[in-house]
Formats: structure tokens, sequence, C-alpha cells
């Protein structure tokens, strides 16, 4: 077996338990919508509470696009929430792509409810979205 199904064997297994534990600790999942250039995307969400309340987010992904397909200026994918009832974004960080093109990110929110976006961007600092949406989803919303 190659180096590289190995690794991409070993991330989709670490993946899937991370859903299956964060599903019994009482944790909401969440399919994520793909873009409208990124239709073959697929994205999870997990979405459970810590001990001080805080949301702890996480995002799985396989079959996105390598950014700079979407547009040749776009170098990686930023994971960003905006608040229900906000305009903001916060950039909640990088989302790197292994060589099968998955990959998974977990980060901690104060907020319960949140629109979250994926988008393709030219430097993983950037402080607001692009239009390259490849993934989207409500998240404990009302909405």
């Amino acid at each position: 077996m190659k180096i590289q199904n190995v690794h991409s064997t070993v991330l989709m297994v670490v993946m899937a338990l991370g859903l299956v534990l964060s599903a019994c600790s009482g944790a909401n999942e969440y399919r994520m919508e793909s873009g409208e250039r990124t239709a073959g995307a697929e994205g999870m969400v997990a979405v459970s509470s810590d001990e001080n309340g805080n949301r702890v987010v996480a995002l799985s992904v396989a079959h996105l696009p390598r950014p700079g397909q979407l547009d040749d200026s776009m170098a990686t994918f930023v994971v960003w929430i905006s608040p229900e009832g906000t305009n903001y974004n916060y950039n909640m960080g990088q989302l790197r792509l292994a060589e099968d093109r998955t990959g998974a990110v977990t980060f901690t929110t104060p907020f319960p409810s949140f629109s979250m976006i994926v988008t393709a961007e030219s430097h993983s600092t950037v402080l607001a979205p692009s239009d390259q949406v490849v993934l989207k989803r409500e998240v404990g919303s009302s909405r």
C-alpha cells in the first residue's frame, strides 16, 4: 500500500472516529451544502459544547478541488462564521487539504448559532471572505 493511501485511510478513520465520538457526547451534526462551482464537495460539521459552555466545532471535508482550480489567485481555503443576527464574518482558520482532497479543522466559538462558509482565498489571513464559496451551512440556527 502506498504511503499516500495509508495517510488518506488514517485521516478518514480519524475524522469518522471524531464524528462518532462527538455524536456520542450529544453533538449536533450538519451536512454542508456545496457551492455552485463545487457540486462534488462534501462536508460534515459536528458541534458539541465544552465545559465552559462554548461550542466546539469539528469540520471534515472531502472531494474539494484545489483552490487554484477555482481561480488562479487562490492558494488556500478559509473557514468563516457569521453569528446569527450579525453581518460580521470571523476567520476561524485555514483548512488544508491532504493529497486525496480531504481535510479537517476544529475550532471553538462562544456563538450558539451561526452561518458557516468555506471559501477559497489568496492567503489564510484575509479579513473578509471572497466570493469563492465552496461549502456553506446554517448551524444551530432558528433561521
